[in-house]
């Protein structure tokens, strides 16, 4: 009986410091510093001509551990709107483990449907905000937990429409410099054959 008394105790025990260790966690990882940190336009998809259809960015977050001990990220989900209308969901998966006063730059990849967007609301959106939650991984001694506790992030920034315009303007050039060589080639294929 005092065997069964003493396993409920340290079971308790226990159950009572990982409760404490993910608040701990949690306090720690709220201490921490959760910056936008940029955004680069990878491409720019077209429908049909110069009609943009979608774009593909990757948005940087810079997390920085302030406190005085390991702290970890176990994976972000992310919700993207445009002039408030939620338009993507994408989740970044990479575990981070940050040691105090370190910092990393977590580049989080999307594609966003503008054709379809621009169709919907009818103008440019102006304004491009993430949602993020982060999971946290508690991390005692060398093993990692994962646990319930999530950090919400909010950003919010202008579209990056100069970028996006800088792409258009890339694939208008193309386009022109290919209609010319393929109007030259056909140009030099009715000559050809009508020298023969």
């Amino acid at each position: 009986m005092n065997k069964f008394l003493l396993l409920g105790a340290a079971f308790v025990l226990a159950s009572c410091a990982t409760v404490q260790q993910n608040i701990d966690a949690r306090k720690y990882l709220e201490k921490c510093k959760y910056e936008y940190d940029g955004l680069d336009v990878r491409d720019v998809h077209f429908s049909s001509g110069i009609l943009i259809d979608s774009v593909d960015f990757t948005v940087k977050v810079k997390i920085t551990d302030t406190t005085d001990r390991d702290v970890a990220l176990d994976h972000a989900d992310l919700d993207f709107f445009l002039d408030g209308n939620e338009v993507i969901q994408t989740k970044h998966k990479r575990f981070v483990r940050l040691a105090p006063q370190e910092s990393t730059t977590e580049p989080i990849a999307a594609t966003l449907p503008i054709g379809g967007i621009l169709k919907t609301l009818g103008h440019r959106p102006e304004t491009m905000e993430v949602k993020a939650k982060l999971w946290v991984t508690l991390l005692v001694g060398k093993d990692t937990w994962k646990t319930p506790i999530v950090i919400p992030v909010d950003y919010s920034m202008p579209v990056p429409w100069d970028k996006i315009d800088a792409f258009v303007d890339k694939k208008k050039k193309e386009l022109e410099a290919k209609a010319a060589d393929e109007a030259k080639s056909a140009a030099k294929n009715v000559l050809n054959k009508l020298k023969l």
